[in-house]
């Protein structure tokens, strides 16, 4: 008995080892595109997801629907970056799992189009913040990649049970 859970804890470091070096590749194309920028703790209270999201002419959508506040990212400042990174990686962690190929297409664009103003405001950031964008940004495409090699596994496993 002793002996099969020890193999059952070495194929689940296995597989997150596979994990983690399936998604190496996915964090360093992104980081050579410049999708990866950093981000700060949350310093203001997140609306409720119940929440209805309020939006104007000029708000991303893509990024209200996430973090459930209108947000103009044109407008967007030097300050303001690392909070709405905040909030968005936020609501990547917790809505991820229910996500579908499309949810995580309009996430990634939603993170390029913070990445476009980030590098507009880029030099009134300190190097901190800038730092913490960086790790969020590569969290995000790694989680994005352990989807991926997750729904390959998935489809092995579906593969290897029909006779």
């Amino acid at each position: 008995m002793a002996s099969f859970r020890f193999f059952r804890l070495a194929d689940s470091r296995l597989v997150l080892a596979g994990l983690l070096l399936a998604a190496l590749p996915l964090a360093a194309q992104a980081q050579q595109a410049g999708d990866l920028t950093g981000s700060r703790p949350r310093t203001t209270p997140r609306p409720a997801a119940s929440q209805q999201v309020k939006t104007t002419a000029t708000a991303d959508a893509g990024l209200a629907s996430l973090i459930k506040e209108s947000v103009d990212l044109n407008r967007a400042t030097a300050d303001q970056m690392p909070e709405l990174y905040g909030r968005f990686i936020d609501a990547v962690r917790e809505q991820r799992r229910q996500w579908t190929e499309r949810d995580w297409a309009n996430a990634s664009d939603a993170l390029s189009r913070l990445n476009a103003r980030y590098e507009v405001v880029r030099t009134g950031i300190d190097m901190e913040d800038r730092i913490r964008i960086r790790s969020w940004q590569g969290e995000f495409r790694t989680l994005q990649g352990a989807r991926k090699v997750n729904q390959k596994l998935d489809e092995k496993n579906v593969n290897i049970e029909k006779p």
